[in-house]
């Protein structure tokens, strides 16, 4: 379930319309790391549930039970006028948040009997409105709002010793945990709730909101607040919404940053603009993917500093009498990186096939004696490369040093050298499928992002499978 969540929340984790959340930001916290919203009207017929449930065999049971619950919700009893909601908390360790489903129930004896019939378990709702699968407590009813958690969720190490023994008073999911949850106070925060009602948006098939400053401080236990580079951070979030089309699939990002993150990133983002020229020599039809753009090396050194790792840094590249100020000043920030098709040999038996890639970097030519004497240090140990006039490309095929070397132009019917971005990335699809263990394949990737008054924004359309572009990636 927990991997659910987080494909809801996180992976499929802008608009600028008014949206009604107050159900759910009035159990939004300021350390709630992230929210997101399904709009169960239009997503319930674009998720191919049956051919999940067939083609991936290492479904849990209750992976089951939300798959079903937000294919089938007018079959479960669910209030469909109403969206579904996924709220992260933060959980008892770094790596295991406290994720919770939050939506309305609007006949509970259907809701049993159908979610019952559905999951092949046994769902019952007792007398005091508590959610239970198989006899295990699942989750709490209050009015006709619900939410419904795991003991996972709550507790990553509840049924698990040290040595993979079970342990029986391990802290499980408990009543508490539900009335502490409908007990607690929403924020008060304006900033909180105008990112999130920017962000989980009703004409989006999902959308949703993370909260930067919370996640920082919660990966970092709690370091990032003694740093200076905090102050950029809080009152920080991310939005993004995903809408699925026939054929298509295309998600929109974009960051909240708080005044003085946006004066900083208005600093040194002084430009949208790519130098496609980085690639002139370099074969993208035969890529899998690759991404051509600018990030700013100042902007870089500036959050370091910040965050008091300068002196590390530094310390690293003694061995090179450089400092990182040599690195930011004889680099120019632009950047691309290729990930090029594997031909496994005729005669190989080999199961792994090592990648094959590129990495091309712009410096200063007038930088040209800073740049050999850093290849020679630690960031050119054990690798091949070639400096051009402005560029220097790194790769350990010879193929692809040769052609850069000899400025033969490459063969790039695939590159779109779209004006007015930061960076443009292309991909076949093929590394998500894989990974993925896609039900839906995806055969073309395309995203472009840009600054945007001190905010960045991306946009990525997903093109589908003709036999799957009615569907939804999940």
């Amino acid at each position: 379930m927990r991997s659910l969540f987080y494909v809801f929340a996180f992976a499929i984790l802008f608009s600028c319309n008014s949206n009604k959340n107050n159900d759910i930001l009035n159990y939004t916290t300021d350390t709630t790391l992230g929210l997101s919203r399904v709009n169960l009207k239009s997503i319930s017929d674009k998720i191919p549930v049956d051919k999940i449930l067939k083609e991936k065999k290492d479904i849990k049971d209750d992976e089951k039970f939300f798959l079903q619950l937000v294919s089938k919700p007018k079959e479960s009893g669910i209030d469909t006028d109403k969206p579904l909601y996924f709220i992260i908390d933060q959980g008892k360790s770094t790596s295991d948040p406290d994720a919770k489903a939050f939506f309305w129930i609007s006949d509970k004896a259907k809701f049993q009997k159908s979610m019952s019939d559905l999951t092949k378990s046994k769902v019952t709702i007792d007398a005091k409105d508590y959610i239970y699968v198989d006899g295990k407590l699942t989750g709490s009813i209050k009015g006709d709002l619900a939410i419904v958690s795991s003991e996972k969720s709550y507790n990553p190490y509840a049924g698990y010793g040290g040595m993979g023994g079970s342990v029986d008073n391990a802290p499980k999911l408990n009543e508490k945990y539900f009335t502490d949850f409908w007990a607690r106070k929403g924020t008060s925060s304006t900033t909180i709730k105008d990112q999130v009602n920017q962000s989980l948006v009703d004409n989006k098939d999902i959308s949703g909101w993370a909260n930067l400053g919370a996640i920082a401080s919660y990966v970092s236990k709690g370091y990032i607040e003694t740093l200076a580079v905090n102050k950029l951070i809080k009152d920080s979030g991310i939005g993004f919404d995903f809408n699925f089309d026939k054929g298509t699939s295309e998600m929109d990002t974009k960051t909240f940053f708080n005044n003085d993150m946006k004066k900083i990133v208005e600093k040194y983002y002084d430009k949208n603009k790519v130098n496609y020229d980085l690639v002139k020599n370099v074969e993208l039809d035969n890529a899998k993917s690759f991404t051509v753009g600018f990030f700013s090396l100042d902007f870089m050194r500036y959050l370091i500093k910040e965050a008091g790792f300068e002196a590390t840094v530094n310390n690293y590249l003694a061995s090179t009498n450089k400092t990182l100020e040599d690195i930011t000043s004889t680099f120019t920030g632009d950047y691309a990186f290729i990930d090029f098709k594997t031909t496994a040999a005729a005669d190989t038996m080999e199961y792994y096939q090592p990648r094959n890639n590129a990495l091309v970097l712009g410096f200063d030519p007038k930088k040209k004696d800073n740049l050999t004497t850093l290849l020679q240090g630690p960031i050119g140990q054990s690798k091949k490369y070639m400096i051009g006039a402005n560029e220097v490309i790194f790769s350990d095929d010879n193929n692809v040093i040769y052609q850069f070397q000899n400025k033969k132009a490459g063969k790039n019917s695939k590159l779109d050298k779209k004006s007015g971005v930061t960076a443009y990335s292309w991909s076949d699809g093929h590394d998500y499928n894989e990974k993925e263990n896609a039900t839906v394949k995806v055969v073309n990737l395309i995203n472009e992002s840009k600054e945007d008054g001190g905010n960045l924004v991306s946009k990525t359309v997903f093109t589908l499978d003709k036999k799957d572009e009615t569907r939804c990636i999940i």
